[in-house]
């Protein structure tokens, strides 16, 4: 009886969310079954085109564009029209159309989730975090499975070997960022009695992912998170105590893990320890920017040569190569403000604002007393903060996986606050559906000219081809593909 109710709670789940569970697979199989950045981008190109199949399908992507009001909506239009501009006259068309119809894609895919969401509500939200709890299980125990081996074998593990599937342990930080909060918030929804069990269980794998954080050296990460934690406090104050009291204890317990795993089992079978502190220390103190600042300067050079238009989307990794250690200049404030022009730059940072204004004036809505709503406030208010202080030093605005756990925060947030209070279904104009239309329609055919042609080479791992081999001699710095440079 009681596998039949849980099989029923599984097909039940997704019912509405359709969109929104297949991204949450995509990141399943990034996690479980892709091997590098190469293999993740094709998964996500997949999942990206099915936002728009679905989206002209469903005709719900013109509803959530219509439900923004129009300040942000026309900040949206200026933002893409200018990296449209900025994508003429450039270097390589191929590679600034294959970033632009990127990024209008990933918002797609927010707005669908959006849609999703607001549909579906609450219980669509916390089915989405039940999913999203059986993703970060599953790559728990690959991570874990990795690991017990490797101290069976008394092999001595560089920290790269606990992110299985991710060119570089960071990729995975960059994901962790976007995904820990809401990790948080699934231990401490509410769970039926028969199964109270499963906010233990949630809370030990957020707690493992925090371990993670620590072996791998996350310090943005971990910097993002504190950092997201100490501006939901200042915003919500008591209301935000009980889901922050919640992410100190899973970090506490993390660093518990951190402890025994990787550094006193180690040591008690004659190993060195995994991903010790005085490494973080030492390489924090000779670099605290660990080279940084040498992208930093490039990028305002070339701001400052190219302020309107930037030097095209994705160029810094033509621009950038002299530099040669990053396709990108790990911050989002530089990447747009160079790639896009500092016009793009006001629109997003202006955008971001808004949203920002919008999300936390819908949870000061909430009663009180509803503490799983203020848990979900604070929780998407974390995990926005998060991503972008964790953007100012890493690319996580460019990896393919964070890329999908953004888009899916951004489209749970944008959705969540449409549900408070329910909002009426606004009327959809003849201009918003031809605009989400001949936009999604642009944006999949860019990025089949441009970035289908190479995709079939990149999933088989086929070397280098001349040009790609001539601009990435020295070690390979991801941008679009694992060969970042161009």
């Amino acid at each position: 009886m009681a596998s039949t109710s849980t099989h029923s709670r599984i097909r039940t789940t997704c019912i509405g969310l359709t969109f929104s569970c297949a991204m949450l697979l995509a990141l399943a199989a990034n996690f479980m079954w892709a091997e590098g950045h190469d293999q993740q981008r094709c998964i996500e190109l997949v999942v990206l085109g099915l936002a728009l199949v679905y989206a002209l399908g469903t005709g719900a992507v013109p509803g959530a564009i219509q439900a923004m009001s129009l300040a942000p909506r026309m900040l949206c239009m200026g933002f893409l029209l200018l990296g449209a501009a900025a994508s003429v006259n450039v270097v390589s068309p191929n590679h600034a159309w294959a970033e632009w119809s990127m990024f209008v894609l990933l918002g797609l895919s927010a707005l669908v989730v959006a849609a999703e969401i607001a549909a579906r509500g609450t219980p669509g939200l916390n089915s989405l975090l039940r999913v999203l709890g059986v993703v970060c299980l599953l790559y728990s125990l690959r991570v874990l499975l990795a690991y017990s081996a490797g101290m069976a074998a008394q092999v001595q593990l560089g920290m790269h070997a606990f992110a299985p599937g991710f060119s570089n342990a960071r990729f995975l930080n960059h994901t962790q960022t976007a995904m820990l909060p809401l990790l948080i918030l699934l231990s401490r929804q509410p769970a039926p009695v028969r199964a109270s069990w499963l906010g233990k269980v949630y809370f030990m794998v957020a707690a493992f992912w925090w371990a993670l954080v620590f072996v791998t050296e996350g310090r943005a990460t971990a910097l993002a998170l504190i950092v997201a934690g100490i501006v939901a406090l200042a915003l919500r104050r008591r209301a935000a105590k009980g889901w922050l009291l919640a992410m100190a204890a899973t970090a506490a317990a993390g660093l518990v893990l951190y402890l025994i795993l990787f550094i006193a089992l180690p040591w008690a079978l004659g190993m060195d320890p995994l991903g010790a502190p005085d490494n973080i220390i030492a390489r924090s103190a000779a670099d605290p920017a660990s080279g940084r600042q040498f992208l930093w300067k490039r990028a305002l050079e070339l701001i400052v040569q190219h302020p309107l238009l930037g030097v095209g989307p994705q160029h810094f990794a033509h621009y950038g190569e002299i530099v040669y250690i990053g396709a990108h200049p790990h911050d989002w404030l530089f990447q747009i403000a160079v790639e896009w022009g500092i016009p793009a730059l006001i629109c997003l940072v202006a955008i971001l604002l808004l949203g920002a204004h919008t999300l936390v004036r819908a949870a000061a809505s909430i009663a009180p007393a509803d503490r799983s709503q203020q848990d979900i406030a604070t929780a998407l208010i974390v995990a926005i903060a998060a991503i972008v202080v964790d953007g100012l030093f890493s690319g996580v605005l460019v990896m393919p996986q964070s890329q999908m756990a953004i888009a899916l925060v951004v489209g749970m947030a944008m959705g969540w606050v449409r549900t408070l209070p329910p909002a009426a279904v606004p009327a959809v104009t003849l201009a918003t559906r031809s605009t989400g239309i001949v936009l999604g329609l642009l944006a999949i055919v860019l990025a089949t000219a441009f970035i289908a042609p190479d995709a079939q080479r990149k999933w088989q791992g086929a070397p280098l081809d001349a040009q790609e081999a001539a601009h990435n001699n020295r070690g390979l710095w991801p941008r679009l593909w694992g060969a970042g440079y161009f």
